[in-house]
């Protein structure tokens, strides 16, 4: 088969959700991470700055082969803002698996990247096939250097103990403090992203489905000294449980009136997709766990539904969800780079992943 290897258009826009619905993550439950009504509408959530590629054949090219992102956006590097590509949404059709097209792929991604520029990528630690392949060492691959474990905590409802610290949800007139919370902490790790709430509040793409209200504030008296919001991303990105395994059908209905009394997430159907939040801009004064503990408790109580939150494994703040019913998710993080290890750039400052931007 022969391919091309060309930029997505908006016209790609229905060829690339079909490939997407034809790529699910394997597993015990096989979920399908899906983009409707446009996949573009999510894209420019993960990267401000768009860069997606497809591969199609070259006698039909109405449908989509495979997919490459690897756009942009602004985060925190060694206390700078910086421009910094993450690379996402490598799908591969069935009948393309095997063949030399994700070689082709990779070649065609290094012409885009300027000399000494480095990229970031995760990758689901359950996810073997992409795992072992970036490990191949084949030619034409670009290094993945291992940048730690990232755990994601689906939490369910909140311990029974008292929060510390008074929370409220933001308002307009909270906006001077939140802007100056952001410009003064934002900074301190490595991967923030670079937040404009003027951006936020009139609408841009970036910001698709986020209002201010989303955003909850952790105070000392009149100090803000935490902050973390909530993102509602089912209008743009769903997970579709595909099917369950035997025997765990019928449990779904217990399940889920356990989840409705005591709070958490309910099981949809087989084809159906999964409700919950995601934690976003999460900011804590000196990375103190029984900040980000009050802030959770609160969301919790309000949303009464389940809310995903991601952190760095020796993240100081993983402390905050002991206590909490939850499930985790393992990935690997990876920059990228076909030149040396770009970790010898960075200071000693923690990192920091948006699960809302993956």
């Amino acid at each position: 088969m022969r391919c091309l290897i060309r930029p997505a258009t908006a016209e790609d826009d229905p060829a690339i959700r079909a490939l997407l619905r034809a790529t699910f993550q394997p597993g015990m439950v096989p979920l399908n991470f899906e983009r409707e009504p446009s996949y573009f509408h999510g894209s420019a959530v993960a990267c401000g700055e768009q860069d997606v590629w497809i591969a199609c054949d070259r006698d039909s090219q109405h449908e989509a082969l495979a997919l490459f992102n690897m756009g942009s956006r602004e985060v925190y590097v060694n206390g700078t803002p910086v421009r910094l590509r993450y690379a996402h949404d490598l799908r591969l059709a069935p009948e393309v698996r095997g063949s030399r097209l994700l070689i082709q792929l990779f070649r065609q991604a290094r012409q885009q990247i300027y000399p000494g520029e480095w990229l970031h990528t995760v990758i689901l630690s359950d996810n073997t096939v992409s795992l072992q392949t970036v490990g191949s060492g084949r030619a034409g691959m670009p290094h993945y250097y291992p940048h730690g474990e990232i755990g994601t905590h689906m939490l369910f409802a909140p311990p029974r103990r008292r929060a510390g610290h008074r929370i409220t949800r933001a308002t307009e007139g909270d906006l001077p403090q939140m802007r100056e919370w952001l410009r003064e902490q934002g900074p301190r790790r490595h991967f923030f992203p670079v937040y404009r709430l003027d951006s936020l509040l009139s609408g841009d793409p970036y910001y698709r489905g986020l209002q201010l209200s989303d955003f909850f504030l952790a105070w000392r008296g009149q100090q803000l000294v935490g902050m973390a919001g909530t993102w509602n991303q089912k209008p743009f990105k769903q997970t579709r449980v595909l099917a369950y395994p035997m025997g765990l059908s019928w449990l779904r209905h217990a399940y889920n009136l356990h989840s409705r009394v005591r709070g958490g997430l309910t099981l949809p159907p087989a084809g159906g997709t999964l409700d919950y939040l995601l934690l976003h801009t999460m900011l804590i004064e000196n990375d103190d766990p029984a900040i980000l503990d009050a802030l959770l408790q609160q969301i919790l109580a309000e949303q009464r539904g389940a809310v995903s939150v991601g952190m760095f494994s020796d993240d100081p703040l993983a402390d905050a969800v002991q206590g909490y019913r939850r499930q985790t998710l393992r990935s690997q993080h990876f920059l990228i780079s076909y030149e040396d290890n770009p970790a010898a750039e960075l200071d000693c400052r923690l990192p920091y992943v948006e699960i809302a931007r993956l």
